[in-house]
């Protein structure tokens, strides 16, 4: 992401802070710390986050310039920010050093909850339906609703249709050989060009590839009208999206459960969140999407 697009989208989450302290009361309201990653979908989040807390009486201020999930649980630990986004996959292998991340959504997040509970304090709520992992996506008008599924698509990548994905996905053992060997791909005939998520988009939406590597919740796929095709056999590991909270800042605020309840349920898919990202993408206010999205109006200063 650009340095200066960057610096509007956290401007943008200030902006809501400064906006909802104007309303509040002279009741004294608990204060949030709400860990931003570095993302446009991080910054998405973290503006779900604070326009549902804020509805329910909670101050949020955010903590920014988290780079990703290693830096957002360290700042966790360290009790610099209170509640974050994360993915189970991420948490799984980067997080808790664990090996080989599972497909199946319930048992990755299942592991994840727990281990964290036992390691760091950390209490994953939740979860929501979104899985932010890998997907190949294809021209929506080049495959058919019905044949949008890797068994159907591998027929065409063992003819030689050219695939986009990135380099490291290409070479390493655990990725497209993987992804080969379960859904019986010719190798010999399977054509991969080595390209960035960002140029793997560009080149399926300019028909140079045939389906590109990118992460499932794309909102610059949506843009360029592309469609993410069914990973049927669970091959890629589960990036199930979800809030955590230290133990002690639930314990301290156990409305936090309550007031995400509206996120939790808004993203109650994949799609969903893709969407809302490519709101994002497209220029629009972060945090405008958010209200948008929850239907919580413009908070305005007390007179």
């Amino acid at each position: 992401m650009p340095g200066a697009t960057r610096l509007q989208l956290i401007a943008a989450l200030l902006v809501l802070v400064v906006a909802a302290s104007c309303t509040m009361s002279s009741e004294q309201r608990p204060t949030v710390l709400i860990g931003v990653g570095s993302t446009r979908e991080q910054i998405l989040l973290a503006a779900l986050t604070m326009v549902s807390l804020e509805a329910h009486g909670i101050d949020p201020e955010p903590v920014n310039d988290h780079s990703g999930t290693r830096d957002l649980r360290r700042g966790a630990r360290r009790g610099d920010i209170d509640l974050f986004w994360d993915y189970t996959g991420a948490a799984w292998g980067l997080g808790l050093r664990q090996d080989l991340p599972p497909p199946d959504p319930v048992e990755s997040f299942e592991g994840v909850r727990q281990e964290d509970a036992d390691t760091n304090g950390f209490v994953w709520l939740g979860p929501t339906q979104v899985n932010a992992t890998l997907a190949l996506f294809v021209r929506a008008s080049e495959v058919g609703q019905q044949d949008r599924n890797l068994t159907t698509l591998s027929q065409r990548l063992s003819a030689g249709e050219p695939l986009c994905a990135d380099p490291d996905f290409i070479d390493r053992g655990g990725g497209l050989a993987s992804l080969a060997s379960s859904y019986a791909i010719n190798v010999e005939q399977l054509h991969s060009m080595p390209a960035g998520e960002t140029d793997a988009i560009r080149w399926v939406a300019g028909g140079r590839c045939f389906a590109g590597l990118a992460t499932a919740t794309s909102g610059a796929a949506s843009i360029a009208g592309l469609v993410p095709v069914e990973d049927d056999l669970m091959v890629f590991p589960a990036f199930i999206l979800a809030p955590v909270v230290r133990g002690a800042t639930l314990e301290d605020v156990p409305e936090l459960d309550d007031a995400l309840l509206p996120v939790i349920s808004l993203l109650g898919d994949t799609t969903t969140l893709r969407e809302l990202n490519a709101q994002v993408e497209d220029g629009v206010d972060p945090a405008e999407v958010a209200r948008e999205a929850l239907g919580v109006g413009k908070p305005t200063p007390d007179r």
